[in-house]
């Protein structure tokens, strides 16, 4: 079975969400190298004139919208905290309340980590992320165990999640990018023939697939050995020839996405 491209080509209302490290970029070494060439960014931009296209990522919203660059896109920020999509922004209330913790819960990482070499910790606002690709593998379990001492000492008000090379800390929610996409689906209003692809390669995007189970076409970016994914692409590189197979089959049949709310 193959992923339906024929199908998301010709649907007059197509949602295309994209996690964007590891599937847009691959992973760098430092979060601020992760960026798209001029030529992907304008296939993406044309992409966008036919369909609405979502990034859907980790990084804080105004990172992400500054690292794409193309102000007609949708986005949803920090695991789906944060979405903005024409002239409407919006940030979960509950996550913003958590501020105090995480500028004390970061302030006490750094200072335990600060004999750890190559760890680079982020402030995204309401979420952030302890990166530790540039650390030796032997200081690993050391910084799992400083991140998660602390989370520990907030009292259920934190969590922690894993991904690649990287720990996330965010408010202890019901919320993830799954539930991301769908108030970004609720903001778009119901259309019985709109046809959706998620793509995303880390653990936070199988909250997404998961919450997108029948809905729509989900696509796991990699190896891994599991996923709720329904399909799968080796890399970036095939991720940009699904989205350029789209992008020029929608510009040729004149589909025009539907008017914004």
């Amino acid at each position: 079975m193959s992923i339906p491209v024929r199908a998301l080509a010709t649907s007059p209302a197509l949602l295309v969400l994209l996690d964007y490290d590891g599937t847009l970029v691959g992973l760098r070494s430092r979060p601020e190298l992760a960026r798209l060439s001029s030529r992907r960014r304008g296939l993406l931009e044309s992409l966008g004139r036919t369909a609405v296209v979502a990034v859907v990522t980790g990084r804080r919203l105004a990172e992400a919208q500054q690292l794409v660059g193309i102000p007609s896109l949708g986005y949803i920020g920090n695991h789906g905290l944060e979405i903005a999509y024409g002239n409407r922004t919006w940030v979960h209330p509950a996550a913003e309340k958590s501020g105090r913790d995480l500028r004390s819960a970061l302030r006490r990482i750094q200072a335990g980590a600060e004999a750890l070499r190559g760890v680079i910790v982020e402030d995204k606002g309401v979420t952030a992320g302890i990166h530790y690709r540039l650390l030796e593998p032997s200081g690993v379990g050391h910084l799992k165990g400083i991140v998660l001492e602390e989370i520990e000492r907030r009292g259920g008000r934190l969590r922690a999640t894993f991904g690649k090379k990287v720990i996330e800390i965010r408010p202890d929610l019901d919320w993830d990018k799954g539930r991301g996409v769908l108030e970004f689906m609720r903001w778009l209003g119901p259309a019985a023939d709109r046809r959706l692809i998620y793509i995303g390669d880390d653990r936070t995007d199988e909250d997404a697939f998961r919450a997108l189970r029948g809905i729509g076409t989900t696509v796991l970016v990699g190896a891994a050995a599991w996923s709720a994914a329904e399909f799968r692409l080796p890399g970036v590189n095939q991720v940009w020839s699904l989205l350029g197979e789209l992008a020029v089959s929608r510009s040729s049949q004149k589909v025009r996405p539907r008017p914004r709310r």
